[in-house]
C-alpha cells in the first residue's frame, strides 16, 4: 500500500485514476469548487486556495496524523508549487520546492534557462505597475506583460505603446492585475513565425519520451479562434531541434522525475525557449499524444510522482496527428454542430463536443477555452492544412454575442501586431 497526498485543483482525471487504485491510501487537499470529483469518504481537506502555502501546510499536517503520506502528486499548474513545498517541508522524494518553483514561476524559470546559455527573449521583473512605461522604454514597444504564475495564456497582455501603458495603469485592467497577488514580468515582444510545443516524460533526470508538435498558429494570435497543433515526424529537422532544447531545459531546471510541457518560439532570431511546466499539457494535447504514441501522460505523471516504474514502448511515427480545439466565442450558444457532422471528415479519429446550446461564457478568453476537441490523422503537412480547412468549413457555432467592452477582455483578445 502506498500512502499518497494529492494536491489538486483542475485535473479531474488524475483524481479519478488515483481513486481507482486499490494499492493507494489517498488523501486530498482541494479547493471548494472541485469537491464533487472525490468519492464519499475520501480523506479530504479543503482550503480556500492552494496558492496559499501556509493553508496547504496546515492541511498537510492534519492529514499526516491520519495518513503519513510518502508521496505527493501535484498535477495542476497551481498545485505544482504547493507540491514542491510539501515535499521539501516533509523531506519527501520528488521535485523539491526550488525545482517546482522554477517550473511554475516564469521569472525564475527564465533566469535559470538564460543562465544555462539557452536562448530566451529579453525579460525583466515588474516590481510595480507604475513601471509600465519605463519597461517599454527599456525593452522596446510593444512588449508582453504577464503574471509570473499561471497557465493557458491567462493574464498575458500585449502593451502596445506609451499611451496604451498609461491607459492600463489608469483603467480597469490595473485593478485586475493588482488583484492577481502574483509577481509580474515583462518580455520583449517577439515576432513569432512558428510556435512549437514539446511534451515529455522524465525519469532520473532524463527524457524517456519527448514529442515535438507545431501549433497551427501562434497561441496568442489564436485566442478566441482555433487553437491546435500537429505532431512532427521523428526525423523532422524541427522535431530533433525542439526535443534537444527540451532536454537541455529539463537539465537546467533540475527535474528528477515528472511530465513536462515546453513551448518554443521560432522567430527571425532563431528558436527561443518560451516556458516549461512539469505537469500534463491542457486542451487536446494529452489525447493527441495518446493516439499518436500510445503515451498516457496522466498515467506517466502519477507513476513518476509515486515511484511506480515507467514502461513506455513508443512507436516511430512518420505521419501527423492533429489536435484541433473548436472555437468557443463569448456569449450564449444558440446553435452548434453535432459530433457526427465532423466525424465524416477524412482522417478524423476522435470528436468530443463539450459545449451545448444554452451554455454561456462571459470571458475573458484564454487558451483553455474551447467548445470541443477533434483529432485528425494526416500523411503530409499539406494534408494537415487541407483537413483542418475541412473541419473549419463544417463546424458551426452561433452565439448571442455580448459587447466586448474596453476592459481586460479587450486587452487579452489582442493579437500580436
Amino acid at each position: 500500500m502506498k500512502n499518497v497526498l494529492l494536491i489538486n485543483s483542475g485535473r479531474k482525471a488524475v483524481g479519478c485514476a488515483l481513486q481507482e487504485r486499490d494499492d493507494i491510501l489517498l488523501s486530498v487537499i482541494s479547493m471548494p469548487g472541485y469537491l464533487d470529483w472525490y468519492d464519499a469518504g475520501t480523506d479530504l481537506e479543503v482550503v480556500d486556495t492552494i496558492e496559499n502555502l501556509d493553508l496547504v501546510r496546515a492541511a498537510a499536517l492534519r492529514i499526516r496524523e491520519r495518513n503519513p503520506f510518502d508521496y505527493v502528486v501535484a498535477p495542476s499548474e497551481w498545485s505544482v508549487p504547493a507540491g514542491g513545498f510539501i515535499r521539501s517541508y516533509f523531506g519527501i522524494p520528488g521535485p523539491s520546492f526550488d525545482v517546482a518553483n522554477a517550473f511554475s514561476n516564469k521569472f525564475v524559470m527564465k533566469q535559470k534557462v538564460a543562465a544555462a546559455g539557452l536562448p530566451v527573449a529579453r525579460f525583466r521583473r515588474v516590481n510595480t505597475l507604475g513601471q509600465l512605461v519605463a519597461v517599454g522604454d527599456e525593452l522596446g514597444w510593444p512588449y508582453v506583460l504577464k503574471s509570473a504564475f499561471g497557465g493557458g495564456s491567462e493574464n498575458v497582455f500585449v502593451v502596445r505603446d506609451t499611451e496604451h501603458a498609461k491607459s492600463i495603469m489608469a483603467g480597469e485592467t490595473l485593478a485586475r492585475l493588482s488583484d492577481l497577488d502574483s509577481p509580474m514580468l515583462a518580455e520583449e515582444f517577439v515576432d513569432i513565425d512558428t510556435e512549437f510545443h514539446c511534451d515529455g516524460v522524465v525519469v532520473d533526470g532524463k527524457a524517456v519520451f519527448a514529442a515535438a508538435s507545431r501549433y497551427l498558429a501562434p497561441v496568442l494570435d489564436s485566442l478566441g479562434g482555433v487553437i491546435g497543433s500537429y505532431t512532427l515526424p521523428d526525423d523532422h529537422a524541427d522535431a530533433r531541434l525542439i526535443c534537444d532544447l527540451h532536454d537541455r531545459v529539463v537539465t537546467a531546471l533540475g527535474l528528477p522525475d515528472g511530465v513536462t510541457h515546453l513551448e518554443v518560439l521560432k522567430s527571425s532570431r532563431g528558436y527561443l525557449v518560451g516556458e516549461i511546466a512539469c505537469r500534463t499539457a491542457g486542451g487536446g494535447i494529452p489525447l493527441q499524444l495518446e493516439h499518436q504514441y500510445g503515451v498516457d501522460t496522466t498515467d506517466a505523471l502519477i507513476a513518476t510522482s509515486i515511484g511506480d516504474p515507467v514502461e513506455l514502448d513508443v512507436p516511430s511515427r512518420s505521419d501527423y496527428m492533429i489536435q484541433y480545439m473548436l472555437p468557443r466565442p463569448v456569449g450564449t450558444v444558440t446553435a452548434i454542430s453535432a459530433a457526427a457532422d465532423l466525424r465524416s471528415v477524412p482522417g478524423v479519429e476522435y470528436v468530443e463536443i463539450s459545449t451545448k446550446v444554452g451554455d454561456h461564457l462571459a470571458g475573458p478568453v484564454d487558451s483553455s477555452v474551447y467548445a470541443g476537441i477533434v483529432l485528425i490523422r494526416a500523411a503530409t503537412e499539406a494534408q494537415v492544412a487541407e483537413r483542418c480547412a475541412e473541419i473549419a468549413r463544417r463546424y458551426r457555432i452561433d452565439v448571442a454575442a455580448e459587447p466586448l467592452g474596453d476592459s481586460a477582455t479587450a486587452v487579452l483578445a489582442e493579437t500580436r501586431g
